[in-house]
């Protein structure tokens, strides 16, 4: 099941801010692209808030999903967090990137 929307969120400064949100969900695991429309804080600067944002809106448990971003959908990184459950919500913590997996680029892609 594939699940696109353009997801609004306040950036720094509490500045309106816009991405592209692509949830590509099998066997109750999900995939989550963040694609940057260039509308305030950068997808990059609002990663953390961005995961934790789709995870609560989704009732998603972040164990079972794998976050991406992309710029110009042609160069993919795979974003890693830490997560704590406080005040029940999700909370993301110490994003790391990596290139992502040729899979995973495919599967936007396709």
């Amino acid at each position: 099941m594939i699940n696109e929307f353009e997801h609004e969120f306040k950036g720094y400064g509490r500045v309106p801010s816009k991405c592209s949100v692509r949830i590509i969900s099998e066997d109750l695991e999900h995939a989550i692209y963040f694609r940057d429309l260039n509308q305030g804080t950068s997808v990059t600067n609002a990663s953390e808030q961005l995961a934790a944002e789709i995870v609560d809106l989704f009732d998603f448990n972040p164990e079972d999903c794998r976050f991406f971003e992309t710029y110009n959908c042609e160069e993919f990184d795979e974003i890693t967090y830490t997560w704590e459950f406080k005040h029940n919500k999700w909370i993301s913590n110490d994003p790391e990137w990596k290139p992502a997996d040729y899979y995973f680029v495919n599967l936007y892609i396709s």
